[in-house]
């Protein structure tokens, strides 16, 4: 082989490793914006998830209260009923026993 052809060969070489070369940065550049591009759609991501984390605490917050308040009302009412049912249980129960000594204090005045 002559010079010629080895520098001919050599160029050649040069030129296919450059292309390859240049194929492999552009190919780096294109993964680099690809990550770049994953990692704010992550970002995006994990707001917007912080966000809806931080919304449905609030109205949890909010419903857990609510419970409460109609857990302590209904408590109150239920109360209150027991209360009312008590006093007319012991109304009843004296009317009762009244209508009782009234009725043997009717046999006794019928006896003599």
């Amino acid at each position: 082989m002559s010079q010629r052809q080895n520098d001919e060969n050599l160029e050649g070489d040069v030129h296919v490793e450059s292309k390859q070369l240049t194929e492999l940065m552009e190919q780096k550049n294109e993964l680099l914006s690809t990550v770049s591009t994953l990692k704010k759609e992550l970002q995006d991501w994990r707001s917007k998830l912080d966000t809806q984390v931080k919304t449905y605490h609030m109205e949890l917050g909010d419903l857990r209260k609510t419970l409460n308040t109609e857990v302590d009302s209904l408590r109150n009412e239920f109360l209150e009923l027991k209360t009312a049912l008590k006093q007319q249980l012991e109304l009843t129960a004296s009317l009762a026993s009244q209508e009782v000594s009234d009725a043997e204090q009717r046999l006794q005045h019928q006896d003599n």
